[in-house]
């Protein structure tokens, strides 16, 4: 119990003896009320006029105007002889046709790939097919098959045979007809 209130007592002693922080706006009321030296008075509002250079800017925006109005006599044929101002608002309106014409071959060209792409997707897939191994049906294994499900491949085996030698007698053909053809 005596160990206790030691830690007690000095739990209170270093509580009580630090510190707290104060902050300007705990003493707001007290210190508008004793005018302290630390707070000085707001400067009271000044009026402020516009500067010299806003004056001149909005002066310099109609004198622009009538200086390239009366400046330049120009003739309408030739280009050369017209304001730079008026040759350069032409030079960039010549780019808009140029990019009309961009803009159509190019939605053109996206118009001809959305074809092509829905011509090809929509063609039905070949159902034939060649094959470089006919003996592959015959790769299974033998076993575990049910009665009655084992094809007969004997006229598909024939066939392939009869491609085969009609595309060797063919390429016979031909090589015979070329070594003719070299004296």
């Amino acid at each position: 119990m005596l160990q206790t209130r030691r830690n007690i007592i000095r739990a209170t002693r270093r509580i009580t003896s630090r510190q707290q922080r104060r902050y300007d706006s705990s003493h707001a009321a007290s210190a508008s009320e004793t005018k302290s030296a630390h707070h000085t008075p707001h400067p009271s509002p000044v009026n402020e006029s516009f500067s010299r250079g806003f004056y001149i800017t909005v002066a310099g925006i109609p004198l622009s105007f009538v200086l390239y109005k009366y400046s330049v006599t120009f003739d309408d044929n030739d280009k050369t002889s017209q304001p730079a101002l008026t040759r350069l608002i032409a030079y960039y309106s010549d780019l808009n046709a140029k990019w009309e014409r961009r803009n159509t071959l190019h939605s053109d060209a996206s118009a001809q790939a959305a074809f092509d792409r829905n011509l090809f997707q929509s063609t039905p897939a070949s159902q034939h097919y060649e094959l470089k191994f006919p003996d592959v049906f015959n790769t299974g294994s033998p076993y575990n098959v049910p009665a009655g499900h084992n094809a007969n491949f004997d006229e598909l085996i024939a066939h392939y045979k009869r491609q085969n030698a009609e595309m060797d007698k063919a390429a016979r053909t031909r090589a015979a007809e070329s070594s003719r053809k070299e004296p």
